[in-house]
């Protein structure tokens, strides 16, 4: 599915969840767009005149395809809690945010071309990245297991998966976590964990909605969205894991955006605005400062 191919791209964690909006959202596909929650009515940050794309406009380049951090509303409009990071980042700034629809493959590149002034789209930090880009981090992207918010079946973290049924994606990071519990669960005298593989990642959680599986293995954002579409339906249990930062991404000669967005997001972890995005979003588990 999309969502998987787009995850591959950025690295080895789990496909994630553009099929479980493909029936409630249309998908864009490039242009840019306004949004009206910036800027601020005075800039909190200063920014040096110049050093923007476009004055008075902030444009991110984002991958806009990848609920419940971006994507787009029915009315076209994208949101997601990247989204609305963007925006409050945008206000500190005292300037307006544009988002440009990129394709992931050749983000980097826009970047680097001034077609954007920085990337915001779920970016992993990872070493060959830091080479050619700048990164403010944000928030971290993580694995977790989901099950049944009615019966739990006694499970609250990983070690408690022994002798039960744990449905995830293969070729996933959820999937090798899943194979070295269930070794670590023979090693301790306990019953192996009994492993569901599946090519889809809706095909797993599936297996859990139709109570076929104790537990459902994916991404905490994945999760996150499933839940905010399906309240009440399932919970989370244990700690995230397999956890990677996320940043924002700008040029490495662009040292007065990059210092810039650092004491912007410093103000909006200060003043709240950051922790209320994740809580709504049901992603405070990827809280950087977790």
């Amino acid at each position: 599915m999309a969502r998987s191919s787009r995850r591959a791209c950025r690295t080895t964690l789990p496909a994630a969840c553009a099929a479980f909006a493909a029936a409630a959202v249309l998908a864009g596909c490039g242009g840019s767009t306004e949004n009206a929650a910036s800027p601020a009515v005075s800039p909190v940050v200063d920014l040096p005149a110049g050093t923007l794309v476009k004055d008075g406009q902030i444009t991110y380049c984002s991958d806009i395809s990848a609920p419940p951090l971006t994507y787009y509303d029915a009315a076209q409009k994208p949101v997601g809690a990247e989204i609305e990071l963007g925006d409050a980042l945008a206000a500190q700034l005292g300037v307006k945010a544009n988002w440009a629809n990129t394709a992931f493959n050749g983000i980097i590149p826009a970047l680097q071309a001034k077609q954007c002034d920085a990337i915001i789209t779920q970016l992993y930090i990872k070493p060959e990245r830091e080479k050619v880009v700048d990164f403010v981090p944000y928030m971290y992207a993580s694995n977790t297991f989901v099950v049944s918010a009615k019966d739990d079946k006694g499970i609250k973290s990983a070690g408690d998966l022994c002798g039960k049924k744990a449905a995830a994606q293969t070729g996933t990071t959820v999937a090798d976590y899943l194979s070295a519990q269930s070794k670590k669960c023979v090693a301790d005298g306990e019953q192996k964990v009994d492993i569901r593989l599946f090519n889809k990642d809706t095909d797993a959680l599936q297996q859990l909605r139709l109570g076929l599986v104790d537990s459902y293995g994916t991404t905490l954002e994945t999760a996150a969205y499933v839940m905010k579409q399906q309240p009440d339906t399932f919970q989370l249990v244990g700690e995230p894991f397999n956890r990677i930062k996320v940043g924002a991404a700008t040029r490495k000669d662009d040292t007065a955006l990059h210092d810039a967005l650092t004491k912007a997001f410093a103000e909006i972890r200060k003043n709240g605005e950051y922790a209320a995005i994740l809580k709504k979003w049901n992603l405070t588990g990827d809280d950087i400062a977790g």
